[in-house]
This record gives C-alpha cells, sequence and structure tokens, in this order.
C-alpha cells in the first residue's frame, strides 16, 4: 500500500501541535508552572513544526524532503536527551542548572522586596504533575524519542 508523501510529516505535525497544546493547557488552564527546562524542552517542537508544515506546504520531495526529515530527526532526538536530562535532574541524579532556581539570597531590605515582587519560576528538580509515575518531563523525553524515530522512518520512506 503507497503512502501518501505527507502522511509522516502530517502525524509528526498533527503531534507536535498536540504536544504543545497539552503543555500550554497545563500551564495555562491547569495553572502548573513551567520551569525554564520546560520552556527550553518546547524549542525543539516549535522547530519541529515549522519544519513539517514548510515540507508540507512546500510538497518538497526527493533529497530535500530526506534533508528536512533528518534535520527533524536530529531535533527531536536533541529534546529527547534534554527531556531525558530534565527526568535526572527531577531525580537527583543530575545537578540542575544554575538558571532553574533562585541561588541568590537577599542582603538587603530593598533586595528581599524585589525578590517579593517577582514570581520566580519552579524549580527544575520539583516534579509538579505526574502520571503512572512518569513526570512530564518523562513523557516529553518518551515523545520526542518517539517523533524523532517517525521523522527518520519517514526519511527512509521518502527514497
Amino acid at each position: 500500500m503507497r503512502t501518501s508523501p505527507n502522511t509522516i510529516p502530517g502525524f509528526i505535525l498533527l503531534v507536535t501541535v498536540a504536544i504543545l497544546s497539552a503543555a500550554y493547557s497545563a500551564q495555562y488552564i491547569g495553572g502548573l508552572r513551567p520551569c525554564i527546562l520546560c520552556l527550553y524542552e518546547r524549542i525543539p517542537w516549535f522547530i519541529t513544526g515549522a519544519l513539517m508544515l514548510v515540507t508540507i506546504l512546500m510538497q518538497f520531495s526527493g533529497p530535500a524532503r530526506r534533508s528536512i526529515l533528518l534535520a527533524a530527526a536530529l531535533v527531536m532526538l536533541a529534546g529527547a536527551g534534554l527531556g531525558g536530562y530534565h527526568v535526572g535532574v527531577e531525580q537527583e541524579i543530575f545537578q540542575p542548572p544554575t538558571t532553574c532556581s533562585a541561588t541568590t539570597t537577599p542582603s538587603t531590605l530593598n533586595e528581599l522586596k524585589a525578590l517579593l515582587e517577582t514570581t520566580m519560576p519552579p524549580r527544575c528538580d520539583e516534579i509538579s504533575w505526574q502520571l503512572f509515575g512518569i513526570s512530564m518531563a518523562g513523557y516529553n523525553a518518551l515523545a520526542s524519542l518517539a517523533m524523532g524515530l517517525a521523522a527518520l522512518i519517514g526519511r527512509r520512506s521518502s527514497r
């Protein structure tokens, strides 16, 4: 059975929209504030979504399609690595980046007041939500890995 050349890019784009919708729904509807690593983990999804949208709209084929699918695969596999790192931070296997929490202690009353007036992002090593023992970062790592593999499969079938 022959499939449309847009099947894999369309599938990846659909999953990308679903993942980003879930992330923003959790943030703005569910009230789950993302840490800095959570925000970084969204970047590969935006890049991959843009690549797939361009691939579909421009009807790329042959080497151009394979190159774009390879780029998307590499971006998503990097996203899986970032998600895996975040899981390691949550499990205290890795040290969190210094940008993941407030590391300064106010030394004056004015500094304390300024700190209290700002909204600090949550710490990267605190799990704010999990399902079946897997955090959002864990699900992101798995979904990113799956989409990276899907892009590689799509690249292979684009020959």
